[in-house]
């Protein structure tokens, strides 16, 4: 008994293995409810039959001459083709599942069989958007809670795909978790869900976060569920002071200012030390605070109403505060009659977080840029002329030495700093060329014959004048300024007591 089973089970794979490889076109198919499907199986040899099984069990023997139905037709080349195939005129919710097509050669015991995928596709439910609680209730949060979000889309063939938007601007996939997908094996259904996390910000007040699903079976291919943030936040700072410019002396002044809080914050002005509440005016009546306009999400305009401007007006600090239940905020604001200036100021100023870099951060740049431009030309300076830090060592010898100077090795006296004036000072100490030295040179023989004592020739009490070159022979000598020092020798020789003369130093 056991021994035919075994032979049995052999003889099948042998059949199996024997028959011939079916070539299916379109494994999976993803159609809309009305619309067609088709199937090819194919061979290289003729067919004796072609047999298609539809989901539920529904069989159909399906050829070229055969006249198609209501429901399907064949579809091919024809058997003697080697090609079985089906034609479904309107696809509905009982044709999604396998498609199966059973090809039977004359030379074959065993049918070829070839197994083929039908998606019906079935819209998915509205997206659900779950938001988490904020700091104080449901739905309203702080700077800085951090928000988590969850959407989910229900029951859809296939599975939905979920994107989410800040209003227009798509989220990061860094802030994203990896969708989940549930399985309804029953109904050959699928949902799927993921979360999001974000830390909020004033910008985020105001904005729509936005989950998207993406299904072919949606109408317009798409649906979305979204919900409007409430972020709570005090009157956010501007750039301290606040100038405004193109005031007309003599005319109305408008001073408006545009705050960002959340909830709307409560104003008043304070103008020459008197105290000024929204919606009244001051002592004089001439200048009024205007009731706070609502710019919609967080936005708010502030005005003051100056009847005319006058001169004392431009000379006066306007100070507005702006307060709710998060915090206060207080704003300086300095009117001109010059026109606002252009170019330098409005390349420098950015708005960062919603402040602006004021007219004091923009001199202190300048000022901090000129000082290093500065600060580099006199180290550039003083690396040029080997002064201070970049003077050599004891043991550099400099140019404008005189030779005596540079062989006199008794120890220096400490010269005094160099005063500032002196930095800019054309350095004399280079060689003169040899046509300069000429001129002076022989100036210089004159004005020493002039100087000296008239000591007839050949007297031994003549002067006697030399310089020792220790450096190199071939140097060109340098000639010396009246004012500055170069040290002699000299030997002088006077008559002693016994009449004779003996050398002295």
């Amino acid at each position: 008994m056991k021994t035919g089973l075994v032979i049995i089970f052999v003889f099948g794979l042998m059949q199996a293995l024997w028959a011939a490889q079916v070539d299916v076109v379109n494994k999976e198919l993803l159609v809309l409810p009305g619309q067609n499907a088709t199937f090819l199986c194919r061979v290289g040899v003729a067919l004796q039959y072609c047999r298609i099984e539809l989901p539920g069990g529904r069989t159909f023997n399906l050829n070229k001459q055969l006249p198609s139905n209501s429901e399907v037709s064949y579809y091919g080349n024809g058997l003697d083709a080697g090609q079985c195939g089906v034609n479904i005129h309107q696809v509905t919710e009982k044709d999604n599942g396998a498609v199966k097509c059973t090809l039977g050669i004359p030379s074959e015991t065993a049918e070829s069989v070839g197994t083929m995928s039908l998606i019906v596709a079935k819209a998915p439910k509205q997206p659900e958007l779950d938001l988490s609680r904020g700091t104080d209730s449901l739905r309203v949060y702080k700077i800085n809670d951090v928000l988590e979000a969850s959407c989910i889309v229900r029951d859809g063939r296939p599975v939905a795909n979920i994107s989410w938007y800040l209003d227009d601007e798509p989220i990061d996939n860094m802030a994203l978790r990896m969708p989940t997908v549930i399985d309804l094996a029953k109904e050959n259904l699928q949902s799927t869900v993921q979360n999001f996390s974000r830390v909020l910000q004033p910008i985020d007040n105001g904005r729509f976060l936005r989950c998207v699903a993406f299904h072919p079976a949606y109408p317009g291919g798409h649906s979305e569920t979204k919900r409007q943030l409430d972020v709570k936040f005090p009157p956010l700072p501007i750039e301290d002071p606040i100038d405004k410019f193109g005031y007309q002396i003599g005319k109305v002044g408008l001073i408006n200012i545009t705050i960002e809080a959340n909830p709307k914050p409560r104003i008043e002005w304070t103008v020459g030390g008197q105290l000024i509440k929204e919606g009244s005016t001051d002592n004089t009546g001439r200048i009024e605070a205007e009731a706070i306009r609502d710019l919609e999400r967080g936005r708010y305009e502030a005005n003051l109403r100056l009847a005319a401007v006058t001169k004392q007006d431009t000379e006066v600090e306007y100070i507005l505060t702006a307060y709710n239940d998060q915090g206060s905020q207080t704003y300086r604001i300095k009117i001109s009659t010059s026109p606002e200036p252009e170019g330098f100021k409005k390349f420098f100023r950015q708005k960062i977080y919603g402040v602006e870099l004021g007219v004091g951060a923009i001199v202190g740049v300048v000022v901090l840029v000129l000082f290093i431009i500065l600060l580099v030309s006199i180290l550039i300076f003083a690396k040029m002329t080997g002064r201070w830090c970049f003077t050599g060592g004891s043991d550099t010898r400099h140019f404008g030495e005189s030779d005596t100077e540079s062989a006199d090795v008794r120890p220096r006296e400490t010269k005094t700093p160099n005063k500032l004036t002196s930095l800019f000072k054309k350095n004399k100490d280079q060689v003169a060329s040899e046509n300069e030295l000429k001129p002076k040179l022989m100036k210089n023989e004159e004005k020493n014959l002039q100087e000296q004592p008239n000591v007839p020739e050949g007297d031994e009490r003549a002067l006697v004048y030399a310089e020792l070159d220790l450096v190199r022979a071939n140097m060109v000598p340098v000639v010396k300024n009246d004012d500055e020092k170069t040290e002699y020798a000299e030997i002088v020789y006077t008559p002693s007591d016994e009449g004779k003369e003996s050398p002295k130093k």
